[in-house]
């Protein structure tokens, strides 16, 4: 996947989690991670492993494939 795919998603996160109100404190509080580190997630998720983005989309209520797409 190019950079500009996983600049997409982070996008999509972090629109989906403000338009829920959800803020980045709760977000790390749900996934049981630290905000500094969902922080950084959520800006660049090349890294984050697959299991962690299946848990953002579920307390996201986004779907995956939603995610995924172009």
């Amino acid at each position: 996947m190019d950079d500009n795919k996983y600049e997409a998603i982070s996008k999509k996160i972090r629109i989906t989690r403000v338009a829920l109100g959800y803020s980045q404190e709760y977000m790390a509080q749900e996934l049981n991670i630290s905000q500094n580190v969902y922080s950084i997630n959520e800006r660049n998720m090349k890294d984050v492993p697959l299991e962690r983005v299946m848990r953002i989309c579920n307390v996201l209520n986004l779907p995956i494939e939603e995610l995924l797409k172009g």
